[in-house]
């Protein structure tokens, strides 16, 4: 048993446990900078992760895939159950509050999807398999429609990150292509005439039916049914937008192509994006130095510690200590993907992309977020923003892989 151990702690990845190690004190340092109360908590939310990754490593791979359906449903119900019994928080009921404790079942949701995914894709291969295709559509599309009818839209959108996994698995780049061809079509007509949208569609199909050679009757049906189901997409979405989307969603949407110095959003949504942006570019290059942020210590951005963070890495650190932290996060991500190729397990290499390509979800957007790129919708800087929940989740998703790829260099179970 202790030959056992020895040799499953020398096969640990220990490059990317020393970069998780670096980048949540790191995260802690600049959260005492924003509030040294919260720093303190999270620093025995850090301590606690210990915990849980000490329990990781007493279950085996094989256990995890045998847990895992059960564990599945008992995130569904999980996320059914908020309905009834969690709390209200920014308008979202997605939280359940015992006391001074709080946590959210999407957080869950990440990592019994990210297995079930797994599980499933290990047994059947999605490549010209409808019926494999349909079971994972079913397991991605369960969780982030209760986590959008919360309504939680950032969490739900970071399920999208699976279509990348999907996408190594051997599905066609055509229906990401058409994922983000439908978000762009709905940010474009909530913004412009349905008419107008229509008239560039039709435009775009007739200038490709003059390039392409040799069109099919087939081929034609095809395009003509792109062609209506686009137009009426485009008629829906302005509807959808005012109807289903509460006021501070849209406003966080529009804002994006006004101007958050509009006063219409200057003092109220459009608040902390525009001192964001002023707290990273005050920065400049070389930072003001640690604890020394004008903007930071002024707490002139609200939500500062927890989805605008990086502004505060902006601002004290600079340009320089900005991109070195992207810098890390693309090396850390980078090396999950590269565990997750060399893995001998399928279930291991599925699972292992699907952290990946969650924390680069997160990273992306997140990023976006603090830049004006992209709405405020609730996306946290993974190991780096204020929660025990986002904290506790990226630990136990990251350190399953870490424990499957121990386990990986010298068996399958």
């Amino acid at each position: 048993m202790v030959k056992r151990n020895k040799i499953l702690l020398r096969n640990i990845d220990w490059r990317i446990v020393v970069i998780y190690m670096i980048m949540i004190f790191f995260g802690c340092m600049n959260l005492y900078s924003v509030s040294p109360e919260k720093a303190e908590k999270q620093l025995i939310w850090i301590l606690l992760s210990f915990f849980f990754i000490f329990i990781i490593f007493l279950f085996k791979p094989i256990h995890y895939k045998h847990i895992t359906p059960f564990f599945f449903l008992f995130t569904l119900f999980l996320l059914i159950g908020v309905f009834f019994f969690g709390k209200n928080v920014n308008g979202s009921k997605s939280w359940y509050v015992f006391g001074s404790i709080s946590f959210q079942p999407s957080e869950l949701a990440k990592i019994s999807t990210s297995l079930m995914i797994a599980h499933i894709m290990s047994q059947e291969n999605i490549e010209n398999n409808n019926k494999a295709l349909l079971h994972i559509s079913i397991i991605l599309v369960l969780p982030s429609f209760l986590i959008l009818l919360q309504p939680d839209p950032g969490s739900s959108i970071v399920f999208s990150s699976f279509l990348l996994t999907l996408y190594r698995e051997g599905l066609s780049i055509s229906f990401i292509l058409y994922f983000l061809f439908y978000i762009l079509l709905f940010v474009v007509s909530i913004n412009l005439s349905p008419w107008i949208v229509i008239l560039l569609l039709f435009i775009s199909f007739i200038f490709f039916f003059f390039l392409k050679k040799n069109i099919s009757f087939l081929d034609l049906f095809f395009y003509i049914f792109l062609f209506i189901s686009f137009s009426v997409f485009s008629f829906l979405s302005p509807f959808v937008f005012q109807k289903f989307f509460k006021q501070h969603h849209k406003d966080r949407i529009n804002i994006l192509f006004q101007n958050e110095f509009d006063r219409k959003y200057r003092d109220n949504v459009g608040y902390n994006l525009l001192y964001s942006k002023t707290a990273i570019g005050s920065g400049k290059f070389f930072g003001k130095g640690y604890q020394k942020g004008t903007v930071t210590k002024g707490k002139f951005v609200p939500e500062q510690h927890t989805d605008y963070i990086f502004c505060t890495v902006g601002e004290e650190w600079g340009f320089i200590g900005s991109i070195i932290l992207i810098i890390f996060y693309l090396l850390f991500i980078s090396r999950i993907y590269f565990l997750s190729e060399r893995q001998k397990n399928i279930f291991g290499r599925i699972f292992g992309y699907s952290v990946g390509n969650i924390l680069f979800i997160h990273l992306i957007i997140n990023l976006g977020m603090v830049m004006g790129l992209f709405p405020t919708i609730g996306i946290v800087l993974p190991f780096f923003s204020y929660g025990g929940s986002s904290l506790w989740s990226f630990t136990v998703l990251l350190f399953i892989f870490i424990r499957i790829d121990a386990s990986d260099q010298t068996s399958l179970i």
